[in-house]
């Protein structure tokens, strides 16, 4: 019992669940953005494989979501790894897990934008450099959230 009262007070526990929240909400997140434009990939992909290189590079756009996700828990499980994660680094950990996880939350209408730019780069090639604009536009909210997620662990040193 000691041992649990010990580990929660280091603020370990807490910090296992910033890395968890952060990889997970992210990662589900980004599979189901990834899913939506997938799709329609394939689908335009099926009508003329010449529209493969620019439905597969439109498609991957929601994937970065996870990558911030990714990183975030990296930088957490270090934290923990150093055995120095006290109980306010831990907070600071289950606060950044939750910006990057769920400003992540934005690869899901990421991906219908994404689904809409490869049908019209299916039907008009011309399109492609202005409807990326459109695909990054949802983006703006996780690079936000992961910028502040990286602030709060440096300022908690918790790396």
């Amino acid at each position: 019992m000691s041992l649990l009262i010990d580990t929660l007070a280091s603020g370990t526990v807490l910090a296992c669940a910033g890395a968890m929240i952060a990889i997970v909400v992210s990662g589900i997140s980004s599979a189901k953005g990834l899913g939506i434009s997938g799709n329609a990939a394939a689908g335009v992909t099926a009508e003329d494989e010449k529209n493969f290189s620019s439905a597969l590079i439109l498609e991957s756009l929601p994937q970065t979501q996870v990558v911030y996700g990714f990183i975030i828990a990296i930088l957490i499980v270090v934290g923990i790894m150093g055995g120095n994660m006290t109980l306010e680094k831990g907070l600071f950990s289950i606060v950044a897990g939750i910006i990057v996880g769920f400003t992540g939350l934005s690869a899901i209408p990421q991906g219908k934008v994404a689904a809409a730019s490869i049908g019209a780069v299916a039907k008009n090639e011309k399109v492609r450099g202005k409807v990326l604009v459109f695909i990054v536009m949802p983006e703006i909210a996780a690079l936000f959230g992961f910028v502040i997620s990286i602030l709060l662990l440096v300022s908690a040193k918790v790396f």
